[in-house]
């Protein structure tokens, strides 16, 4: 996997060099430059700007290296101090030093441009005079490097920054005694005077080849701590940690292999304005990187309150350490985001400010969003739902498999996702399965016609005595009654509680209960009809003659005169 990644983990590093060539003339143009105050608008508004663009520290720096890489020594000159005696110094011996002083700030200076002041006046906090700036070197473990500007005007009356004589006069000094210009007398020639965009090819060449060689010692330091973490473990009897294949990229990995080889960079000191595309591209990578481990620790977090809340029962607290967890990323995504536009440049108080602009829409437009959002978090705290509840919302029925920010998914029996919206869960009508306690039983049994009045008795009583019977059946609901005469059975319906809470364990008693009704119907001689018809041929009359005596009589007592309830017939009246 480390070897499959390692071409796009190059062309990243290596992504900003290009458009940075091409992006330098614009950083040393007009946007380099901050626009004039109102005063001195008014005071200098025939004086041209600098066209190497000297009115600030920042500018006259960005200017001189910029010059010097692209050997124009001529104008790399330019930006140092005129002697005290209004007479310059040899050009050659001039030129040596500019070459030299680029060396120096390649190696010693990374990261002091973005401190540079972009204010024509520069810092006036600093203490030291109002006309005079330093710069300090950021590598290195010796002695700081300082390098002094100094704020004169032209013949044109510009106020302009130079690069101090005081500084320059130590320039051969620090250069004898750094590493690299010695190395490059001992690389051939060849990868030393070709150069590919201003940088010679042997550092283009050390760059490349160092990147497996920083993800391999990053790898070999992750292990190694994972193998003292896993011996400190099993003295204490604690299981050991899985560590992740050798030629897997981890978060701490990464981290380790961009900072050995962002300090590669900078000790055999390549350019230091391709450096500054670099260095953000490393804020990102390192921003990427925090954001990987924070999300591992985060989940290892609640993967571990969560396994504890869940053999004590307390689903609902595992389900808001969950939407908790994920809160807590997205929050800290967006501070990660942040903080790399601030490395980019970007005005982030301004950005911020329009944030609050643009909430009001935001929020209008979103109004779904955050009532979903809302809506998740009032089911949680209510605990009308939590993780692998079996529960009905509208026409679906499933177990809850995850309640998120925005919808709660359930896995149906059809073993299919439904991701039902939190806005609409917390609207609707909602049927969690896990707080029954019982569950209900109704059956109709249909016996045959041909049974007696006393045997369908017999068969009701025997039936009623097993309900009373059963351990799992609830007595005061359970009943046994004759409720129908249907068209080819007697319909007898048995309705009672099984007091199982779990749905599988409801459907093994209840078969229990049905195969001991179908013994007692057999005990009992009964037999269960079936859908048919019978045709009977017979001679006897199917009404009992003495019977139909008594039921005439009957009718003919009611409709005596006198007798209550008596109707008169047609005749009477």
């Amino acid at each position: 996997m480390l070897v499959r990644r390692l071409p796009l983990f190059v062309g990243v590093l290596l992504l900003p060099i290009a458009p940075a060539h091409a992006q330098l003339a614009g950083l040393l143009g007009p946007q380099a430059t901050p626009a004039p105050t109102a005063s001195a608008a008014k005071t200098d508004s025939s004086v041209p700007p600098d066209p190497l663009g000297r009115e600030t520290p920042r500018g006259a720096i960005l200017g001189f290296l910029k010059a010097a890489q692209d050997e124009r020594y001529n104008v790399a000159i330019e930006y140092f101090q005129q002697p005290a005696n209004r007479r310059r110094r040899s050009e050659e011996d001039d030129e040596e030093l500019a070459a030299q002083l680029l060396v120096i700030f390649n190696q010693k200076f990374a990261g002091a441009l973005d401190l540079a002041s972009r204010d024509p006046q520069g810092k006036l906090d600093d203490g030291l005079p109002p006309d005079q700036e330093r710069v300090s070197s950021a590598l290195g473990f010796n002695e700081k490097i300082s390098i002094l500007l100094i704020r004169q005007e032209d013949e044109e009356g510009r106020k302009l920054w130079y690069f101090s004589r005081a500084s320059l006069g130590r320039v051969p000094e620090i250069y004898d005694s750094l590493t690299f210009p010695g190395l490059e007398k001992k690389i051939p020639e060849m990868l030393v005077a070709n150069r590919l965009l201003s940088m010679p090819l042997w550092q283009w060449i050390a760059l490349i080849l160092f990147i497996p060689v920083a993800l391999l010692a990053g790898r070999l330091v992750t292990m190694s701590c994972v193998f003292l973490l896993n011996r400190w473990r099993r003295a204490r009897g604690k299981s050991r940690l899985i560590a992740d294949k050798f030629f897997t990229v981890d978060p701490i990995t990464l981290t380790i292999a961009i900072i050995l080889h962002y300090a590669f960079v900078g000790y055999i000191g390549t350019s230091l304005i391709y450096r500054l595309y670099y260095r953000h591209i490393v804020w990102i990578f390192l921003a990427v990187s925090f954001y990987w481990i924070f999300t591992r620790i985060t989940r290892a977090i609640s993967a571990s309150i969560g396994a504890r809340l869940t053999t004590r029962g307390m689903l609902a607290e595992r389900s808001i350490v969950s939407l908790t967890r994920r809160f807590t990323e997205v929050t800290i995504f967006l501070l990660v985001g942040l903080l790399i536009l601030r490395s980019l440049g970007v005005d982030v108080s301004t950005a911020l400010a329009g944030v609050g602009i643009g909430g009001l829409a935001l929020g209008l437009g979103a109004q779904k969003t955050f009532e979903n959002m809302f809506g998740g978090i009032s089911i949680l705290f209510d605990k009308v739902i939590q993780i692998g509840d079996t529960c009905r919302i509208n026409n679906h029925t499933g177990v809850v498999e995850d309640i998120g920010l925005r919808s709660t998914r359930l896995r149906t029996a059809e073993r299919t996702l439904i991701s039902v919206p939190n806005g609409t869960m917390a609207t609707a009508t909602l049927e969690n399965l896990r707080f029954r306690d019982k569950f209900l039983c109704q059956q109709t049994i249909r016996l045959r016609y041909d049974l007696s009045p006393d045997h369908v008795r017999y068969v009701l009583g025997r039936i009623q005595d097993l309900l009373r019977e059963d351990p799992k059946v609830e007595d005061p609901t359970a009943r046994v009654r004759f409720v129908r005469f249907a068209e080819y059975a007697l319909e007898v319906e048995v309705y009672c509680y099984l007091l199982e809470p779990d749905y599988n364990a409801y459907l093994a008693s209840q078969e229990v209960l049905f195969l001991k009704i179908m013994e007692e119907i057999e005990r009992a001689g009964a037999v269960v009809a079936l859908p048919t018809q019978a045709t009977l041929v017979t001679q006897d009359a199917w009404v009992d003659p003495f019977k139909e005596k008594a039921a005439k009589a009957a009718v003919e007592k009611v409709r005596e005169p006198g007798v209550p309830g008596a109707q008169p017939s047609t005749d009477q009246k």
